[in-house]
């Protein structure tokens, strides 16, 4: 008895005493729970003020940085200031680069550059006395901008890049002049007119506007020099041909999203002729020998449904063809003229089997020397019709859509007599008369071209 209860004791008294020590141990430790509880507390909420300060600060910088935009070169400062007159911007458009042309997607990839320059009166009364000094600090502050904007943007640029020049005593100029060199990259819409292919003429269109009103700014074509293409960076060269000249000319829109207000836009466009060799060799000639094989039936038997069958044959094999035409264009409303070929092979080639039904079914009621002389007749109207229809339908083609080819080749010959005169004047003339055309007038710079009289100031 006394070993069990000095056992009892022994292994009792460990108990005990693991109690009291864990209880002080439990204690500290909920104690320092606590504590960790309240700092971690208190360092969010002086997180929470710095993020507030910070977002207040934030907030404050944009409002300023939107009343006072600063340039992508970091120096100059542009407040959105307002003018009370309105201002003229010359601009003059180049396209540096063309990647891609997508004819089912209808739009073009390219790089762009624009410099558009326009009198900055302030900076005159500003410069006049003033020391080199204060002059350089002049140069850091650009009183007004046009707001430029592209309206046929397709997306995000890809490159979009300004920077800003503040010029002094430019001839020609009363005030000294502030240049905006913009670069950017990107896709953009074009609406393709379609009717002509194969043989189509496209009209590539960057469109320059303004968020400002046709109030406040007039977008011109820049007098002093000319727009331009570089035509030796052009990478679509497989599929197009590029032209020469740049094309500028103004027009009108309304920007919802801006203002309910009218707004300038100064559209700048190139040219670029499809190369038809593959659609010719690919296409118009499979189609041409398809349908020169229907004669091939007219030796089998008239009495005979064979040469209905080859017919039929021939007419599906067309048919497969007009899909491949189908996957060359986006989906048009109107027909083009690879269209008109196409359907009108497929309208001789449902002739030709009419043909070959009606000569089968005579020679069940016919003599055969009558079936004969009607087969016979019926071919050769068959073959005048084919080739009456291709000398008509090159003929058309010469006097609608290589004639708007000849037409660009003639604005080449324009574009580099207005370049000539630009280099050899310094600037294009004026317009004493407004309803003369661009032909009209530069013929008279062309060495061996008639003066025409109304192009020149009365």
């Amino acid at each position: 008895m006394e070993d069990i209860q000095n056992e009892d004791i022994v292994i009792e008294a460990p108990v005990e005493t693991e109690k009291a020590i864990r209880q002080p141990a439990d204690g500290q430790t909920f104690s320092l729970l606590t504590d960790m509880m309240g700092q971690l507390m208190g360092c969010i909420e002086r997180n929470s003020e710095v993020m507030q300060v910070a977002m207040e600060t934030m907030d404050s910088l944009s409002r300023s940085s939107a009343r006072n935009p600063v340039s992508d070169d970091g120096d100059l400062i542009i407040p959105d200031s307002k003018r009370s007159d309105k201002v003229t911007v010359e601009i003059k458009c180049t396209f540096l680069k063309i990647t891609d042309i997508d004819t089912i997607d209808q739009q073009f990839e390219a790089e762009i550059f624009v410099q558009a320059k326009w009198q900055e009166p302030i900076l005159e009364q500003n410069y006049m006395g003033d020391t080199q000094k204060n002059k350089e600090g002049l140069d850091k502050m650009i009183p007004w901008d046009p707001k430029l904007i592209v309206m046929n943007i397709d997306g995000a640029f890809v490159l979009n890049r300004k920077t800003y020049d503040i010029r002094y005593n430019e001839p020609g100029y009363r005030y000294p002049l502030v240049v905006q060199l913009w670069r950017f990259k990107g896709f953009f819409k074009e609406n393709l007119e379609l009717e002509h292919f194969p043989v189509d003429v496209q009209d590539l269109t960057i469109s320059i506007s303004t968020e400002r009103s046709d109030a406040e700014v007039d977008l011109v074509e820049d007098q002093t020099a000319v727009s331009s293409i570089n035509t030796k960076s052009f990478m679509d060269q497989a599929e197009w041909s590029l032209y020469n000249h740049i094309e500028t000319f103004c027009d009108f829109t309304t920007v919802e999203y801006c203002s309910s207000t009218v707004h300038p836009i100064l559209h700048a466009q190139c040219r670029v002729a499809r190369k038809m060799g593959y659609f010719i060799w690919n296409i118009v000639f499979i189609m041409l020998l398809i349908i020169s094989l229907t004669f091939a039936a007219y030796s089998i038997e008239f009495k005979t449904a064979d040469r209905l069958t080859v017919t039929i044959t021939l007419f599906l094999t067309a048919v497969a063809f007009k899909l491949v035409v189908k996957q060359s264009l986006p989906t048009i409303s109107y027909l083009t003229y690879l269209d008109v070929y196409v359907i009108s092979a497929l309208i001789f080639l449902g002739l030709q089997a009419a043909q070959n039904a009606s000569m089968t079914a005579m020679s069940h009621f016919m003599a055969q020397a009558e079936v004969q002389y009607f087969d016979k007749w019926s071919m050769v109207s068959m073959a005048f019709l084919l080739v009456m229809f291709h000398v008509i339908f090159a003929v058309f083609i010469y006097r609608t859509a290589s004639k708007r080819r000849r037409v660009m080749k003639e604005k080449d010959r324009m574009y580099a007599a207005k370049r000539d005169f630009l280099e050899k004047f310094g600037e294009l003339p004026p317009r004493y008369d407004k309803n003369v055309s661009d032909r009209d007038f530069f013929d008279n710079f062309i060495p061996g071209r008639s003066l025409s009289k109304s192009a020149l100031p009365k």
